[in-house]
């Protein structure tokens, strides 16, 4: 699960309903610190994923990006119903089924067959900046479905942030940065966040169920996908790329889901969040040293535009918020 995944595949876990005193929490409990156990997991997660761009990339040496995203998450779907089997877990059924099937195909197989494409002409700190606009566009996607109502906060954060990509795209150079690759990376972020909208409306099973149903569905999806484009299955021969593909397989499609899981279960969602906007910064500094980007001065004022919309539109609350508005956000949390 690479950063991108391990976003979203969370918010449609039943993780965060297993705290049973968030629904009667005051609103402002939101923004409310957890432990110091959280906050360590916390911590460790964004750093954890904050280097999967970066390891995505340097996979393309060798893999094509959708037969390397297809391999990862064929794995990742081998170890999740290997615990499956281990812990006794049931399989979803029913609703419960066809929420994990469409969460899959949302989340896993359409996004990131547009991120496997987008990541190919798209710098992974870019890349990352755009997808830090998930927990802004669920907001949207959310009222569209009626689990939210739409707040002028959310719709100023869009402005600040669609203002920031203007900036950082009109600031770059042409033959580093394609348009359309980075429309891919956009719609990629709009359809984690409508899967995991939609995954909210459908009964919930075990989270290790839930994605092995998932995972496995999206690999179906690229592996096809991989197969239609013509791309050629091969197994890498650099010391470089074994280790960039092992660390977004073990590291961050499955112990950085695992951590993410862990700080929701005792954080809220929204609290959560944060590390959507915390994660880019990890990510330029691992691309300036790791992967040789330059990070030029629009890019810097583009990406706190964006990161500003973020936050104000998605993360801070309203004030006071009304009684019907913070029951729908205990709601969507």
């Amino acid at each position: 699960m690479t950063t991108e995944q391990c976003f979203v595949i969370p918010e449609a876990e039943p993780a965060v309903a297993a705290a049973p005193a968030e629904p009667s929490a005051p609103p402002t409990s939101t923004s409310a610190l957890p432990d110091r156990n959280t906050l360590i997991a916390f911590g460790f997660f964004v750093l954890l994923a904050g280097g999967a761009s970066v390891a995505i990339r340097i996979t393309y040496a060798e893999l094509p990006p959708f037969w390397s995203a297809a391999a990862r998450f064929f794995l990742a779907g081998l170890v999740f119903w290997l615990i499956m089997l281990i812990r006794k877990i049931p399989l979803p059924r029913g609703r419960a089924l066809l929420g994990a099937a469409l969460f899959g195909t949302l989340t896993v197989g359409v996004s990131f067959t547009l991120v496997a494409w987008g990541l190919v002409a798209t710098p992974a700190s870019l890349y990352q900046v755009l997808m830090a606009m998930v927990p802004l566009l669920t907001i949207f996607f959310a009222s569209l479905h009626g689990l939210e109502k739409i707040r002028w906060q959310g719709i100023l954060g869009a402005l600040l942030a669609v203002a920031g990509i203007a900036v950082v795209v009109g600031g770059s150079d042409t033959s580093s940065v394609s348009i359309p690759h980075i429309l891919a990376i956009i719609l990629a972020a709009a359809s984690m966040a409508e899967g995991g909208v939609i995954a909210k409306k459908f009964p919930r099973s075990h989270p290790v169920a839930t994605n092995a149903v998932a995972v496995s569905i999206g690999a179906l999806i690229l592996g096809t996908v991989s197969l239609i484009t013509g791309e050629q299955w091969v197994i890498p021969v650099l010391a470089t790329t074994w280790i960039a593909f092992i660390y977004v397989l073990v590291f961050v499609t499955i112990f950085a889901f695992l951590l993410y899981l862990y700080v929701l279960g005792r954080w809220t969602a929204s609290g959560t969040s944060y590390g959507f906007v915390l994660i880019p910064l990890v990510t330029v500094i691992l691309a300036t040293n790791l992967a040789g980007e330059q990070i030029t001065f629009s890019y810097v004022i583009g990406a706190i535009l964006v990161l500003s919309g973020v936050i104000f539109g998605a993360l801070l609350p309203s004030k006071p918020p009304k009684a019907g508005l913070a029951a729908d956000t205990a709601g969507a949390d």
